[in-house]
């Protein structure tokens, strides 16, 4: 079948995401075409690419996602849209595609409603949506926009595959709980527990630096892009070493998007999230961590929060060994709709399933969870 691909290019876990998941589709024998943007695009150059214009989150001095130079700075995008809708729509008519495939990308499964073909989401977004929320009165502006947006992303779509660590309340019967995807390079390395403790952030925060200065602990700071060091803390630049790191770290600190967290789930890791500010869905990956006994999390981390969190490492990784995710379930998922398209059986779905014993935990959400 001839499958449409297409992802958002804000940061890097989408492309990460796409690297494992298209060879799926190749190697069950389907024809697949790529529409994205951004960082997407440098990652995915082995693929059939067309690259578009999209939305972009937009930080202010301090590091925090503005939503008003967000909202203000994309409204050309939706120009972009209607300026060349028709050309985008005859390069996909001409693919003769099957079904759409979307990982947070907004422009093709309003294309693909206009040529009649299926659409599937496929991210962690959509489970915003899904989980009963208590929501924090100082996260209610950053939850409603997080939320609005997510839910005009393939809206109406035929099926979404969502993937979290664990599974709501059987809901939708149209939304398929999978786990979280683990790139393979990460998958194929054996981890162990060396001195250091690995930091990536997504933006600077000179004032978290700052506080690990104070601490009595070696780190490893990836997002900066520089190549020093300086007392306590070693600055990388972005490599293949990365992954090594990772694997051989004591626990890692940092942002807390989908992709690093699950990496650092699966090798076992406990997991100090560093959320930025005004999004919700970081938030809520970091809430994820720290309910499920993983690690901890702070908007604003102290000297005394970073030490109270290395002082319990034994405990977080005793949680960790005791959680499992089979991280081929998406696509092996994925794969089981494009099938039941093929075979014209749109309707079927084998429902939604646990991931977790926990599966309750997250019927609400507190700012800092004691």
């Amino acid at each position: 079948m001839n499958i449409v691909y297409a992802l958002s290019g804000e940061g890097r876990g989408h492309g990460s995401l796409a690297r494992v998941i298209l060879p799926v589709l190749q190697r069950a024998g389907h024809s697949v075409k790529v529409v994205t943007y951004g960082n997407s695009v440098g990652q995915l150059t082995d693929y059939d690419v067309i690259h578009i214009r999209g939305i972009r989150h937009h930080y202010d001095r301090k590091g925090r996602l503005s939503l008003l130079k967000s909202l203000i700075r994309n409204l050309g995008v939706f120009g972009y849209y209607a300026r060349n809708w028709k050309i985008l729509r005859q390069q996909l008519t001409e693919f003769s595609p099957d079904v759409a495939i979307v990982n947070f990308e907004p422009l093709v499964p309003l294309i693909a409603r206009s040529i009649g073909i299926p659409v599937v989401s496929f991210d962690n977004q959509h489970a915003l949506l899904h989980f009963p929320i208590t929501v924090p009165k100082e996260w209610r502006w950053s939850a409603w926009f997080t939320k609005t947006a997510i839910s005009l992303v393939a809206r109406r779509a035929e099926h979404y595959v969502v993937m979290a660590f664990n599974a709501p309340p059987a809901g939708d019967c149209r939304v398929h709980w999978v786990p979280p995807v683990v790139q393979d390079e990460i998958r194929r390395l054996t981890p162990t527990i060396g001195p250091a403790v690995l930091v990536y952030l997504k933006q600077p925060n000179a004032r978290f630096l700052d506080v690990l200065k104070q601490v009595d602990q070696q780190f490893l700071v990836y997002g900066v892009n520089i190549a020093a060091t300086s007392g306590n803390l070693t600055y990388r630049l972005f490599s293949d070493s990365m992954h090594d790191e990772l694997a051989a770290c004591k626990a890692v600190m940092g942002t807390t998007g989908m992709s690093l967290t699950s990496e650092a789930v699966w090798l076992k890791k406990p997991f100090f999230g560093i959320p930025l500010k005004n999004e919700f869905e970081q938030m809520w990956n970091a809430s994820m961590i720290k309910r499920l006994g993983f690690g901890d999390y702070s908007e604003e981390p102290t000297k005394a929060a970073v030490e109270q969190f290395l002082q319990h490492l034994t405990d977080y990784r005793g949680s960790l060994e005791g959680y499992r995710f089979d991280s081929d379930a998406a696509g092996a998922k994925l794969l089981e709709l494009i099938e039941q398209r093929r075979n014209g059986a749109e309707g079927a779905s084998r429902g939604l399933h646990a991931l977790h014993p926990g599966a309750d935990q997250f019927m609400s959400l507190s700012p800092q969870d004691d």
